[in-house]
This record gives structure tokens, C-alpha cells and sequence, in this order.
């Protein structure tokens, strides 16, 4: 399991800055959701413009870049939406391909107006099929997020199965399945090999799901350490990224203080050792017999 962070923690540092931190820090890669307040990566001259400089950079610092982030969904019910959206979702591709990223990431989105559930997954599935040949072509994985009106495992599980292949991964947000009451026990043994990467934060929560307030990592409702130890039961080998939304709460703790701490906290959970879990009491087809007691041996006779 790698640890990693999403660039909306620091939504001010530059890319170099990133990747300088992300060494420093001790984490493995990070997550592009946007930079330097350029949602759309593929106009950001500092990565479409230099894609080699990129990844030298990233080499010279022993840092993966493990995921674009995009706002892409593809839940609308008009042809010429989808398509649309299916053209930024291939920009992200290619981008992805050039930087050598293995991911790019969307959402699920929400269900349209006169439209249900099982209707809008099945249009979804659909064009998320007619992305694979595009997704092998430029030999990325597209990571799709729970959330928005599908926020539950069960949705993601049908979503992801329906497309059946493995360039179509889930992005695992438990904090977003909180709104249904799902806990981490439920959730991640369902998806298991289906996840491709974890987005993991903490927050108090209220009685219905409701965020009430961001936290850090394991100060909160979330379950982290019960999620990190899911996943190492899985012996899962992906990135789990912290999600601090320092770009749209900024309010928040700036990257200074989030990213040490949530580096330090991720570390020691992971490096823990981990106790045997058994419910094994004993063979219970094993033969039981009465048990008599042994009568003493005679005493020596002495003469």
C-alpha cells in the first residue's frame, strides 16, 4: 500500500513544489486535481507543455504521479453531453499517457430529472464501455468515484461489473458512503479487487451522513484505521490519497500542517503490526472420549 495526497490540499504550490514536498514528506506520489487553479490539467502549459521535463522531475525525485482528476461524468441523458464529456475524459487520457500517469479519475454524477437509478447506471455503463477502447489505447485506468446520487458500494460494484474490464476501476471514497450508513466493513470487502485507488479523510459526521466538519485523520467519524486495515486484509498494493479540500474550504489548515501530519498518521497505521484475526477454536470433528482415572501402579514389594 502507497501513501499519497491530492493537490487540493495545496491548491497555491506549483508542480515542482509538489513533487518537492511530496519527497520530503515521505509520500510515494500524488494525486492532480488541479494546479495552480487550473481544473482542466490538459490547458496547464506547466504539464502539457513539458511533459518530458515532468517526468524527469518526478524521476529525480523518486515520485509517482498517481492520478488526473477530472470533473467528468457521464450521467446525462443527451447524446451530445455524453459526447462531450467523453472528449475531456480522453484529453485526461492522453495527457495522462504523455506524463506517464496510470489514472485518471471521474465521478458517477446524479441522476436526471424523470430518469431512476437502475436506468441512469445502465447509460452510464454504456458510454464507460465505449471509453475502454480509448482507456487501452493510451494504456491508462479510468478510476471512477463514488458520490453525488451514488454514493453507496453496492452502486459502484453493479457499475464497474457491468463494465467487466479491468481499465475501469473504482475510486473509494467511504466518506461519501457515509451519507447511506455504510461502513467501511461493508463497503470495502464488497468492492475489494475492484478498488484502483482510495480517497481517504476524516470529518465529524452527524446522525443522517451529514458532514459537519473536516478533520485530521483519525480524529473524526471515519473509520480510517478500520478502513486501513480492510485493506491490508485485501493486501491491497494501491495508493490510498488524503483528501483535505483546502481548495474549495479555505478555511482549512494550510498544506504545511496537513501534509506532515497526515503523512506520519498514514505511515504508522500501515507499518503497524497487524493482530491475527481467527475465529478457529479447536478441531470440532476431533474425537472426544470419557475420561477415566488411572488407577496408581502397585508399589514394589521389598523384602
Amino acid at each position: 500500500m502507497k501513501i499519497g495526497f491530492s493537490s487540493a490540499v495545496c491548491p497555491g504550490w506549483d508542480l515542482e513544489t509538489i513533487v518537492r514536498g511530496a519527497a520530503t514528506m515521505g509520500f510515494a506520489g500524488f494525486e492532480l486535481r488541479g494546479l495552480r487553479g487550473e481544473l482542466h490539467l490538459p490547458a496547464a502549459a506547466e504539464l502539457a507543455g513539458y511533459p518530458d521535463r515532468v517526468r524527469q522531475l518526478l524521476a529525480e525525485h523518486k515520485v509517482e504521479l498517481a492520478c488526473l482528476g477530472t470533473s467528468v461524468t457521464l450521467d446525462s441523458r443527451k447524446p451530445r453531453v455524453v459526447a462531450q464529456q467523453k472528449a475531456v475524459a480522453t484529453e485526461f487520457m492522453e495527457l495522462a499517457s504523455r506524463l506517464g500517469c496510470p489514472n485518471i479519475r471521474m465521478f458517477v454524477g446524479e441522476i436526471q430529472r424523470w430518469d431512476n437509478r437502475r436506468a441512469a447506471l445502465s447509460r452510464i455503463a454504456v458510454a464507460l464501455s465505449s471509453l475502454v477502447p480509448v482507456a487501452d489505447r493510451y494504456g491508462v485506468n479510468v478510476l471512477v468515484e463514488n458520490g453525488g446520487d451514488f454514493p453507496g458500494s453496492d452502486d459502484l460494484w453493479f457499475l464497474i461489473d457491468s463494465v467487466g474490464h479491468p481499465a475501469v476501476q473504482v475510486c473509494w471514497n467511504q466518506s461519501h458512503a457515509r451519507v447511506l450508513r455504510e461502513r467501511p466493513t461493508s463497503s470495502i470487502p464488497r468492492l475489494s479487487a475492484k478498488i484502483g485507488l482510495v480517497h481517504l479523510g476524516d470529518a465529524a459526521f452527524d446522525e443522517d451522513g451529514t458532514l459537519l466538519e473536516y478533520k485530521p485523520l483519525g480524529q473524526g467519524d471515519g473509520e480510517v484505521l478500520r478502513q486501513l486495515e480492510l485493506l491490508r486484509g485485501l493486501a491491497y498494493q494501491g495508493y490510498v490519497i488524503f483528501e483535505w479540500p483546502k481548495l474549495w474550504v479555505e478555511s482549512l489548515p494550510g498544506p504545511e500542517t496537513a501534509l506532515p501530519a497526515a503523512a506520519q498518521f498514514l505511515r504508522q497505521a500501515i507499518e503497524a503490526k497487524q493482530p491475527v484475526l481467527s475465529a478457529y477454536k479447536g478441531d470440532k470433528q476431533a474425537p472426544r472420549y470419557i475420561k477415566r482415572p488411572v488407577a496408581a501402579p502397585p508399589a514394589a514389594v521389598t523384602s
